[in-house]
């Protein structure tokens, strides 16, 4: 039977990377990667492996739903807070994910690869 995880799991690893995420979106998103526990098992991945492909896949699906931390913050009432969004640990972590997932059970996430194209367009008038 496929390893369960937790939303405390998924917590403190957005913690260790510094990162909060409301706990509606986390569940909704450890239901998705919850479907996929048939092929994890068919694959013969230990519980380890399960863990970490779970976890890793749920970050992941949490980096493209707008996931931040506070870079910065000021207050004295010139108030100011800036965000930083999960892009810089984004390649790492998916990287670690393909290597742990071989048989491409987390194919079908949304997960997504990180490789956009930004377009501008300029409009003079």
């Amino acid at each position: 039977m496929a390893m369960q995880i937790t939303a405390a799991q998924v917590k403190q690893q957005l913690s260790a990377l510094g990162y909060e995420a409301p706990d509606f979106i986390i569940d909704a998103y450890l239901s998705k990667v919850n479907s996929i526990d048939a092929c994890l098992d068919g694959a013969g991945y230990d519980d380890c492996d399960q863990l970490l492909i779970k976890v890793y896949a749920v970050v992941l699906m949490l980096a493209s739903s707008d996931v931040r931390k506070i870079a910065s913050q000021s207050s004295p009432s010139g108030a100011s807070r800036s965000f930083k969004y999960f892009d810089d640990g984004r390649a790492s972590l998916r990287s670690a994910l393909l290597k742990l997932d071989v048989s491409g059970c987390t194919d079908s996430l949304p997960i997504d690869s990180g490789g956009g194209v930004v377009q501008f367009k300029v409009v003079r008038g």
